[in-house]
């Protein structure tokens, strides 16, 4: 008798090129798929059961958060670790959609007593936060490198802390914000040498390494600070 498949969704994706596996707090399993793909998702589950397994292990505490509901969500202190600020959270009642406003050191989110408002009232400050603070550090790191990205934006990604692209835009993952400062500083090296070579070629890493001599331990750094990123940020 085969092994049980652990339960997945398939999410069709305009812009995806190959079916892939991707594993989320908030949305579990998933088999991203290529519109129009007309393949077996159970045999594509079941070649990577162990690694789906194991991945969705490693979130399961934060599945638990959010299963309890939005309230559960809310936190009570944001630590942005990549400017250095731990900002406490308060929760002001009125009326009115809830808006969240830095004040005096605290982050105040005021308006209606609605979880689910007051969360998404959080992500877009975060949103806010991330435009001011990490789109001038890419632009300084660029230029400390003598490097012209024709574009540098903010995105709002759950499973990729960046991007570069073939016309030379970079984004970066507005959870990025809860990185130490040394791995967005390597996350950003990363993307800006994708500006020279857009694969992960040996001529890349050695690209790379002129950036960031450290770009190893910086990758590892990435692959495990999934769990800084609150489950609120989660979207």
């Amino acid at each position: 008798m085969s092994a049980a498949l652990p339960p997945y969704t398939v999410r069709v994706s305009s812009r995806a090129r190959h079916v892939r596996l991707t594993v989320t707090a908030r949305d579990g399993l998933v088999v991203v798929v290529p519109r129009g793909w007309r393949g077996d998702a159970d045999a594509v589950v079941a070649s990577k059961r162990e690694w789906a397994l194991r991945a969705l292990a490693q979130v399961a505490e934060r599945r638990a958060v959010h299963a309890a509901g939005p309230e559960a969500l809310l936190p009570d202190v944001v630590d942005l670790r990549a400017c250095d600020r731990l900002l406490e959270v308060s929760y002001v009642c009125g009326p009115g959609t809830p808006v969240a406003r830095e004040r005096a050191g605290q982050l105040v989110v005021t308006g209606l007593d609605d979880a689910t408002a007051r969360l998404q009232a959080l992500r877009r400050w975060l949103a806010r936060e991330a435009r001011r603070a990490l789109v001038p550090r890419v632009w300084a790191l660029a230029e400390a490198h003598g490097l012209s990205p024709s574009r540098v934006r903010v995105m709002r990604a759950r499973t990729r802390w960046g991007s570069c692209s073939a016309h030379g835009t970079i984004a970066i993952s507005h959870n990025a914000l809860f990185l130490p400062p040394e791995a967005l500083d390597g996350l950003i090296a990363h993307e800006l040498a994708h500006l020279s070579v857009l694969d992960h070629s040996p001529r890349f890493w050695a690209h790379l390494l002129t950036l960031d001599p450290e770009a190893h331990t910086h990758r590892a750094m990435l692959r495990r600070a999934v769990h800084l990123v609150p489950p609120w940020a989660d979207e």
